[in-house]
């Protein structure tokens, strides 16, 4: 596939495959990442991490896993349209961005999930070069640093 193709930037193309090392590495390494990811964030091992994305919620626990903003469902006071006793994952999301100054990140739009990088560790993609990088800080007037 060529980088100047349009979906290349939507979707996490594979750049190394697999060996079977690198899974049991991974696995090794999720079990390190989960006592960090999973008690702070309820981690739902996307493989995939866009937490510093969506202010440090995981967007993953939303039942239809959806990556970059809220279904059309999504209730009158913010209730999930599957789990209506639930908030929408998003609304939770957008207000905590809002309060921490962080609403320049939901503007961009996030790539495709990569179902091959499902319950592979996030930080070794990161390390591998399978994924981009998080961005932490939100500089002044919202710009991404």
């Amino acid at each position: 596939m060529a980088e100047n193709d349009v979906s290349f930037d939507f979707i996490t193309y594979e750049k190394k495959p697999f060996t079977p090392a690198f899974r049991r590495f991974s696995r090794f390494s999720l079990f390190f990442e989960d006592l960090v990811k999973v008690p702070l964030f309820r981690c739902q091992h996307c493989g995939e991490c866009l937490l510093s994305h969506t202010a440090y919620i995981c967007s993953q626990r939303c039942p239809k896993r959806l990556r970059n903003g809220p279904c059309g469902g999504t209730g009158q006071g913010g209730s999930c349209e599957v789990y209506p006793e639930r908030k929408c994952v998003w609304n939770r999301i957008f207000r905590r961005s809002r309060f921490l100054g962080r609403l320049i990140f939901l503007k961009d739009i996030e790539k495709a999930h990569n179902w091959n990088l499902e319950k592979t560790s996030a930080w070794l993609n990161v390390f591998s070069g399978r994924i981009e990088a998080p961005t932490f800080f939100a500089g002044k007037k919202g710009k991404k640093s």
